[in-house]
């Protein structure tokens, strides 16, 4: 009878210190109402003072996972896998408020059917430590890498186009600077007046004789060429 009685004291002990152990009993996440606003997502601890959790102590979440056979009939045991680390943020009477520190990689740990810390998980405080660092906020949108200015090379035809109005052949200078033939024979006759005045009578008269004629013999050329200069 006294043997029992220890056992059924022993059973409470253990079902008592099993019951005190800290568990995540609430998660809640902030609603955002624009992309840049922060990300909170809090993780509420049932733990009074002995369980030895204040501010800035990271600690292990772990799950307990039920293993059973392949026909799923009979329970092989239990295993307690970590998931993730947690940072406590605040501490009250029996609730202490924790938020995600980091998740444990599955390379070296058994796998799990849902991924991150979640509601039922155990808190283990063996193996925690103090980060008194700040923490970084987490974002709904991850802010964007602005490419750096890149500079483009223009190159600039300058290849210059002749137009075909400076292409032309520019008249000769003889035909632009040609004088009428009519001013051209008066000058030739002024010239044999002006140098027969200076020699005999006789000269003289020769000489306006032939200037007269010259200056009516280019007279009738132009008449006969078609040139309207002299009735202008």
């Amino acid at each position: 009878m006294m043997k029992m009685f220890v056992f059924i004291l022993a059973l409470g002990f253990s079902y008592s210190a099993r019951a005190a152990d800290p568990t995540v009993v609430d998660v809640r996440r902030n609603i955002t109402l624009s992309e840049d606003d922060t990300v909170y997502k809090d993780f509420y601890i049932n733990a009074d003072a002995s369980a030895g959790l204040k501010k800035n102590l990271v600690v292990t979440a772990v799950r307990k996972i039920n293993i059973r056979d392949a026909s799923g009939a009979s329970a092989v045991g239990e295993i307690f896998v970590p998931v993730g680390q947690l940072k406590i943020i605040a501490v009250y009477d029996k609730v202490a408020v924790a938020r995600e520190y980091a998740l444990l990689s599955r390379d070296e740990l058994p796998m799990l059917e849902q991924t991150g810390i979640m509601t039922g998980d155990r808190i283990e405080v063996k193996g925690s430590f103090i980060d008194n660092s700040k923490s970084k906020p987490k974002r709904k949108v991850a802010e964007e890498t602005v490419p750096p200015a890149t500079t483009t090379a223009v190159v600039v035809n300058t290849t210059v186009v002749t137009s075909p109005a400076s292409t032309a052949t520019a008249a000769p200078a003889s035909s632009a600077s040609a004088g009428n033939p009519v001013e051209t024979a008066n000058v030739k006759a002024d010239a044999l007046l002006k140098a027969a005045s200076n020699s005999s009578p006789v000269s003289a008269a020769a000489a306006a004789a032939t200037s007269s004629a010259s200056a009516g013999e280019s007279l009738e050329k132009t008449q006969v060429s078609g040139n309207n200069t002299l009735h202008e």
